[in-house]
């Protein structure tokens, strides 16, 4: 759940420490007193998108905290890994947006995408507003919903058949690669071509970089061979003077001395192989000079052969390394083409058995499917039937294919919530038919149902009681009442029924400071007035204040027996 959040600079609020509470938190207070901005501050630390409207003018920068305890499911667990997020026994997730547009995403101290911040508070926060419903009208994601609803049993069930229907696609993809005989025969003469070619090119590694340095040895020829030669004459002088016969002439002199100092013969020995040293030296220019003695012809081949490779390149993978691979792997391919008839009909065996492996696992997941899509039906006829719409028809409408081709991961089901709101009329999609009161309500329905299934500690109700009111009303509080028993529920509303319910009741207002709007948020240690105000209005009459009274003694009662269940 969430225990704090802290707001800087947001529209109107300069800053704000809210502290939160397990329970039901309700937000209440006049039109236009900054209830959304309190939602859109922590749609904005969620990882919403915003944009630098959001910042409060004259400020710089944006900046929004919120502190998470009880957090830690196996979902949240396991995203942890999944990103290397170092798990803690809070959970702190800090967002600042600057009025450049710049944006910087923190969880417990680590700066992070804000996709890896919007796929973590997906799994700890829920949050619906009045005209947020598109995940409910939104055929594709019935299917999920309703999986969600089936447990641990039907997941995998769905995880089984997932696991089959890849197996499925790679039987049929390779078999679909394979081709028909004549396609295989067209196949197998390019690969051969293609063989033939790279075989009697008879390439090796590093052979590009040795052709390289060879071509502008060959551009060079002359330049080299006129330095080794130099080099090599001034080694080799002899008789007429040069390194050799100076050295013997300094070895000579130091003879003289030997038998007055030790270190003369240490130094003739070094001489001696300096000497020695120095001929193979001049040996090696000269082996170089030989080899630096090309012709016409051994330059046309060098350029005929680097060509060639240039051309095998292009053709084959952008390199050497590329084309020597590729011919590997035109051989594996050659060699599989050419037992292919007997791979196909071992494909082809193994295919119908994998088909019928998936087709009887989609269907054990599509009866599944069905036991919990009659429940549902039942469970959600009767809550909207406390909400008020008794006449309502609902229906979860599942199309099923076992036909192995047509299946997907999912299995072969599509589901589609139908509803009739009214007695009488056809059962239609629910973005067609529904009202947005009846969607808060529908809304509200479904979210009592699986409220104890997933494992999201905070749920968000953003004025989802808007055109309910009545006896409706009472009933909308005691099914938000009911979710918050199970999970924190913050919830912004003007309906004093649901205010009454309040485990935390908290008052926005606006107030005029120095010259500056601000938005003020206060804890109310006695929230009898504010429901009253509810009740009758800024000008309440003296009868909303025993009214106020007596909802909130229905109201505790009701949260006591709620406790007991």
């Amino acid at each position: 759940m969430i225990n704090s959040l802290t707001v800087q600079n947001i529209a109107l609020i300069e800053r704000l420490d809210l502290e939160l509470s397990g329970g039901l938190n309700i937000l209440s207070g006049e039109t236009g007193a900054g209830k959304s901005i309190i939602i859109d501050s922590l749609n904005f630390v969620l990882g919403e998108r915003a944009d630098r409207t959001l910042i409060r003018h004259g400020a710089d920068h944006a900046f929004v905290e919120a502190v998470f305890s009880g957090h830690l499911t196996p979902e949240v667990a396991a995203y942890f890994e999944e990103h290397d997020i170092e798990e803690d026994d809070f959970l702190v997730i800090k967002r600042k947006m600057t009025a450049d547009g710049r944006n910087e995403c923190r969880i417990n101290g680590r700066i992070v995408t804000l996709a890896t911040l919007r796929g973590l508070t997906e799994l700890l926060v829920d949050i619906h507003g009045q005209h947020e419903h598109q995940s409910l009208v939104r055929p594709s994601n019935h299917l999920g919903m309703l999986d969600a609803m089936g447990g641990e049993a039907l997941i995998k069930k769905r995880k089984r058949t997932g696991e089959l229907y890849a197996a499925y696609r790679a039987l049929s993809d390779e078999l679909d690669s394979l081709g028909d005989e004549d396609a295989r025969a067209r196949r197998l003469d390019i690969l051969r071509f293609q063989i033939d070619e790279l075989e009697k090119a008879e390439l090796r590694e590093g052979e590009e970089e040795e052709l390289s340095e060879l071509r502008l040895r060959i551009r060079n020829a002359e330049k080299i061979v006129s330095a080794l030669r130099s080099a090599r004459d001034t080694l080799s002088s002899g008789a007429q003077g040069g390194p050799a016969a100076e050295i013997k002439a300094a070895a000579a002199s130091l003879h003289q001395i030997s038998a007055y100092d030790s270190r003369a013969e240490q130094l003739i020995d070094r001489l001696d192989g300096a000497k020695a040293e120095i001929a193979d030296i001049a040996d090696t220019l000269s082996d170089m000079l030989a080899e630096n003695d090309f012709d016409e012809r051994a330059a046309e081949r060098a350029e005929e052969r680097f060509d060639r490779l240039r051309a095998l390149k292009r053709k084959y993978g952008g390199s050497v390394e590329a084309a020597m691979k590729f011919l590997q792997e035109a051989k594996a391919e050659a060699e599989t083409l050419e037992n292919a008839s007997e791979r196909v009909e071992y494909l082809e065996k193994e295919l119908k058995k994998a088909g019928d492996a998936l087709s009887e696992s989609a269907a054990e997941l599509s009866r599944e499917r069905a036991a919990v899509a009659k429940k549902f039906e039942e469970d959600m006829l009767r809550e909207l039937s406390d909400l008020g719409m008794g006449g309502t028809t609902f229906k979860v409408d599942i199309e099923t294919t076992l036909l192995p081709d047509e299946i997907g991961a999912d299995g072969g089901d599509k589901a589609e919530f139908l509803i009739s709101p009214n007695v009488g009329e056809p059962l239609r999609p629910l973005a067609r038919i529904i009202s947005g009161g009846e969607m808060s309500r529908f809304m509200l329905a479904m979210k009592n149902i699986v409220a104890g299934i997933d494992n999201i500690g905070t749920m968000v109700f953003d004025e989802i009681d808007t055109g309910i009111s009545g006896h409706i009303s009472a009933v909308v509080a005691e099914k938000m009442c009911n979710i918050s028993r199970r999970r924190q529920v913050i919830a912004v509303t003007h309906m004093p029924a649901l205010a009454a319910m309040a485990d935390s009741h908290y008052l926005i207002s606006k107030r005029v400071e120095d010259g500056k709007t601000l938005t003020r948020v206060e804890l109310l240690s006695d929230d009898l007035p504010e429901i009253a105000r509810l009740i009758g209005g800024a000008d309440y009459s003296s009868h909303a204040l025993p009214h106020a009274a007596e909802m909130k003694k229905r109201a505790d009662e009701f949260k006591k027996e709620a406790e007991k269940r």
